[in-house]
């Protein structure tokens, strides 16, 4: 699914945004129904748009697709969007070159864009790292990277902590250091930057809010994953709008028919000033519909403060649960 942004043709609709505000909206939260992401940004509403800043994170780990304080950005706002000339670059360098985009890849040691889009941080949005990859292990990821970012919207792990000491628990008792395995001394972040360093970039707006910038990034992935070019999920109802149910394959990004893919990202829409208060207008948009009624349950968790271990046992049953049929990863859109 698309993060809106980018220019004339090459101009994508704000589909994770709006799935988000709609949630915002439906939950617990009580987001004004009458908010737009076209009022939302004119209207300068940071603390709503520190959401977005997460949801977009996933797409833009690097923050490069927004200015920090000067002459674009004088009043240090945390939603003064660029052009996109660097975030283009880095992308493109994953795309064009078929280079190694992972940790110990020549490319994807200091290039956290390419990583997450062809590399070994492609679970950011509920796919595999390549052909092949075994369901249990993608799912492994994701859900070492929700934890993390939960708790991080929990303030259990707080934004000074370095990314080596993040602790994880198992379903028993056994403590692992994850982050380890994708962030060392020499990587962009390191394994000593913290979670504000890799959230934010470092970036110079002075009021981030850590845990909602986590809890966007939880959301994206979610939302990715009721997307047909990122899982093939079990069909639940043929009707309008489609239901989807138990995961049968994570796709794989590199290799993959683009034209395809984005035919589920949904970049013909106009979302830009929609009221998605209601929610029939995803009805037609695969997937939409289930993303938003499970970021609205994920929102209701953080609302109340639910422990980690009861948000893990709904993504583990229901939103990333696996089929009995469930397959290796593949490269197809379906």
């Amino acid at each position: 699914m698309y993060i809106g942004g980018g220019l004339g043709p090459f101009r994508h609709p704000p589909v994770h945004e709006t799935i988000t505000l709609a949630a915002l909206i439906h939950s617990e939260f009580k987001l004004d129904p009458a908010t737009t992401y076209l009022n939302l940004i004119l209207e300068k509403q940071a603390d709503i748009l520190e959401f977005l800043r997460g949801i977009v994170w996933n797409d833009d780990p690097s923050n490069l697709l927004f200015n920090n304080q000067g002459w674009f950005n004088p009043s240090n706002e945390n939603y003064s969007r660029g052009i996109g000339k660097d975030w283009a670059v880095q992308f493109a360098d994953g795309a064009i070159f078929d280079a190694d985009c992972t940790k110990d890849g020549w490319l994807g040691h200091k290039n956290l864009i390419a990583r997450s889009h062809f590399g070994d941080l492609q679970f950011l949005h509920s796919m595999a790292d390549a052909p092949g990859e075994a369901p249990e292990e993608t799912k492994r990821k994701i859900m070492m990277w929700l934890q993390i970012m939960y708790r991080v919207a929990l303030g259990e792990i707080t934004n000074e902590v370095k990314l080596r000491d993040i602790k994880t628990i198992g379903d028993g008792t056994e403590t692992t250091y994850p982050l380890r395995d994708l962030f060392d001394e020499g990587t962009i972040p390191n394994e000593n930057d913290t979670v504000n360093t890799l959230l934010t970039t470092n970036g110079t707006y002075r009021k981030v809010m850590h845990d909602r910038r986590a809890l966007g990034s939880c959301l994206h992935l979610i939302q990715d994953s009721y997307a047909r070019g990122h899982c093939h999920r079990e069909l639940l109802s043929d009707s309008i709008p489609r239901r989807y149910g138990r995961i049968v394959n994570f796709h794989s990004f590199r290799g993959q028919n683009a034209e395809e893919h984005q035919k589920y990202d949904f970049g013909d829409k106009e979302f830009d000033n929609v009221n998605v208060s209601d929610i029939s207008v995803y009805e037609d948009m695969d997937g939409c519909t289930d993303a938003v009624h499970a970021s609205t349950k994920l929102i209701d968790f953080w609302m109340r403060k639910a422990p980690w271990d009861e948000v893990r046992e709904w993504l583990e049953d229901e939103v990333f649960a696996i089929s009995p049929d469930v397959t290796p990863s593949n490269t197809r859109v379906d």
